[in-house]
């Protein structure tokens, strides 16, 4: 009865007979996600031997490694690149035969200028600007800077691994409370936080354990020569050639709805009526979306509670085309970092033969990106194309808004990145990663010594090798 009612919960239509057939093969994992997490699991287990059958909601692969192939030189919506301490993402490339290049020179080309209340500033212009409330010690420095600046400054951690540790509990508090400690009034941790935020929406709902846990990820990543690499085509490179590794084809547009988990097995059950069979599964949703899908037997309250209440970076990208040089028309630089719509502008320059900028985005993060998803995607992109011509009267007609993307509304992702609020690393993290049964996790949230396009690899190689040490 229980498993009747399980299923009765599921909306499912009768698949043919063909598509039935094809889910009767009874692997012996089920992989649900073909991002990174979810095609590393899979690789790794095929090499111990084991038959894998890869699911996937959307119509690609790769997850939030997502590169726009239709404007020059494929920007990346999604994961930008990877440091010299990326051994997993450089290994597989490597493996797989997938050129990268470098991009850190090129990133390094355009200086930043402010945005705010609609005036450029320049770094030169900005410590003695009226609009530089900062405290003293802080007033040369660039608002977007000053973040990265404290928490280097304050960050006890000795390693990756600290994070989760009982001992640093006590840093699992606000990182609105750090920039309290040193002086910053509500108004000036509005300027120099909020109003451009890099995790979370505000300083009161990010901890400052995962800040320093990403401060100290970061140092390693870039602790020999600064570099950030790409992948020649677009990011999107590194799992299609993953994919194409796999002895089985993925399976796309298998948005997952149940799983259940007995004894002998785990059944999958997808929108539309497709069921897979296999001994185990490893579920690579992200935590938002697996809110959506139901589990029998259900999981444990910790879990539940980690998929209930851990929010990811609200992140709305806009793609923009330049029919014209206007920044050198304005002697401007088009790298801005503003309290407006737009976020941050960044000139993109993905043409593997020129350093010349192929494309322009306009990269909202928090609550930036919250307010550009209450409009539709047609009027938000002419709201920031009016904001750069404001800002760059020389734009005016110049700009085409090509693509929007927004992490938070792809059903398959409910926004870009973890965030950990004050006390979820200490009460969550440990547990996230649990096995549930025959279920296992992984996804760039399970990780807990790295982060990104690095941690979602990690937590792929993490489940393989659980499930490996049960068979």
């Amino acid at each position: 009865m229980r498993r009747r009612a399980f299923l009765a919960t599921l909306a499912a239509a009768t698949l043919p007979v063909h598509a039935a057939r094809a889910a009767a093969a009874n692997p012996d994992v089920i992989v649900i996600g073909a991002g990174l997490s979810g095609l590393r699991a899979a690789l790794d287990l095929e090499e111990q031997g084991l038959k894998v059958q890869v699911v996937e909601g959307r119509a690609r692969v790769g997850g939030r490694v997502y590169s726009l192939r239709e404007l020059p030189g494929a920007p990346e919506a999604g994961g930008n690149g990877f440091g010299s301490g990326y051994g997993r993402c450089l290994d597989t490339a490597e493996k797989l035969g997938v050129k990268l290049i470098d991009m850190f020179p090129r990133q390094m080309m355009n200086e930043t200028v402010l945005a705010l209340q609609g005036k450029l500033i320049s770094r030169s212009a900005w410590e003695s600007s009226p609009l530089n409330i900062l405290p003293e010690g802080y007033r040369q420095m660039m608002p977007n800077t000053i973040a990265a600046s404290l928490i280097a400054k304050t960050n006890p951690l000795k390693n990756t691994d600290d994070w989760y540790e009982p001992t640093f509990s006590r840093y699992d508090r606000p990182i609105h409370e750090m920039y309290k400690a040193h002086g910053f009034s509500d108004a000036q941790i509005e300027l120099a936080y909020n109003i451009n935020a890099y995790y979370g929406t505000s300083s009161h709902d990010v901890s400052m354990l995962m800040a320093y846990f990403n401060d100290i990820w970061v140092k390693g990543m870039m602790s020999g020569k600064p570099v950030s690499y790409a992948c020649v085509g677009g990011n999107m490179a590194l799992p299609e050639a993953m994919a194409r590794r796999l002895k089985s084809e993925v399976h796309s547009k298998r948005r997952v709805i149940g799983i259940r988990s007995d004894n002998a097995g785990v059944d999958v059950h997808c929108e539309g009526g497709a069921t897979y069979r296999g001994k185990f599964a490893v579920c690579t949703v992200p935590l938002p979306v697996m809110r959506f899908i139901s589990f029998d037997p259900p999981l444990p309250e910790v879990q539940s509670k980690a998929i209930k209440t851990v929010n990811y970076i609200p992140v709305t990208q806009v793609h923009l085309l330049a029919k014209s040089k206007f920044w050198e028309t304005d002697g401007t630089s088009p790298s801005i970092w503003s309290d407006g719509l737009i976020g941050t502008l960044a000139p993109q320059r993905q043409d593997p033969n020129s350093t010349d900028i192929t494309s322009l985005v306009a990269f909202a993060r928090g609550f930036g990106a919250i307010r550009l998803d209450q409009f539709a995607p047609e009027d938000a992109k002419k709201m920031v194309v009016a904001e750069i011509e404001r800002l760059h009267p020389a734009a005016k007609g110049k700009l085409e808004a090509v693509i929007l993307k927004s992490w938070t509304r792809d059903p398959f992702s409910g926004g870009d990145w973890a965030i950990w609020a004050p006390g979820q690393v200490t009460e969550l993290v440990p547990y996230v990663a649990r096995p549930h049964g025959r279920i296992h996790f992984a996804g760039e949230h399970t990780s807990k010594s790295n982060r990104g396009m690095e941690g979602a690899q990690e937590s792929g190689e993490r489940t393989a090798q659980e499930i490996g040490a049960r068979l």
